[in-house]
């Protein structure tokens, strides 16, 4: 397989990723307005684990959903930088 490839099946998959958890973030607070069960923050922390941090976070700030649930924020976060250093070290070891 060659760079390019991979390159393009890496982008691919972030893109999808990132505007699934896009759409998670806006369906939990369209569920939430409605008084509706919502998505399980498990779930959110997942999608972030997963490479979707980028969508979510930019779906949180631009909907203003859970960015005053400090909780919430530093759980996210944990998961944005355990998947970051899995990219380091899959790159580390790729080199």
């Amino acid at each position: 397989m060659s760079d390019l490839t991979v390159i393009v099946a890496i982008a691919g998959y972030l893109a999808v990723v990132n505007l699934w958890s896009a759409v998670l973030v806006w369906w939990d607070k369209r569920q939430a307005r409605l008084g509706r069960r919502r998505i399980r923050e498990r779930t959110l922390y997942l999608s972030a684990l997963f490479g979707g941090f980028i969508g979510g976070i930019w779906a949180m700030r631009g909907l203003r959903h859970k960015t005053v649930k400090t909780s919430f924020i530093w759980r996210y976060a944990v998961a944005v930088l355990i998947h970051l250093s899995a990219w380091g070290a899959a790159v580390y070891l790729a080199i």
